[in-house]
């Protein structure tokens, strides 16, 4: 029987400065899509025990890497140290949008 999935919270943030953060973020994203690990590494294309170590902030090939990324609807973007506040204000500020619009579909819909 598989084990239930993790807490589908995403980090908070949204630079990721290490392989761990990396991890949490794809298990986080596969979990609240509510994929089991099993079928998210068959839509990638890698192994369950490749997205495993992934998730589980162990070194894996940045090819595989990028290609969870891809298949969980993610992407890296790679930029100037000194760009990372602003990015973190924008990320911020696109989540907040998302939960309003939620929130307003919600409202809508009378739930």
């Amino acid at each position: 029987m598989p084990r239930p999935l993790p807490d589908p919270t995403p980090p908070s943030r949204a630079t990721i400065r290490t392989i761990h953060q990396l991890g949490d973020r794809i298990r986080a994203t596969r979990a609240g899509d509510g994929v089991p690990i099993d079928q998210a590494a068959r839509h990638c294309g890698v192994s369950i025990g490749m997205l495993s170590k992934l998730e589980n902030g162990k070194g894996v090939n940045l090819e595989h890497a990028l290609r969870v990324l891809d298949g969980l609807g993610l992407t890296m973007l790679v930029v100037p140290k000194a760009h990372a506040p602003w990015l973190e204000q924008a990320a911020a500020h696109a989540a907040h949008i998302g939960e309003d619009a939620a929130r307003e579909q919600h409202a809508w819909l009378g739930q």
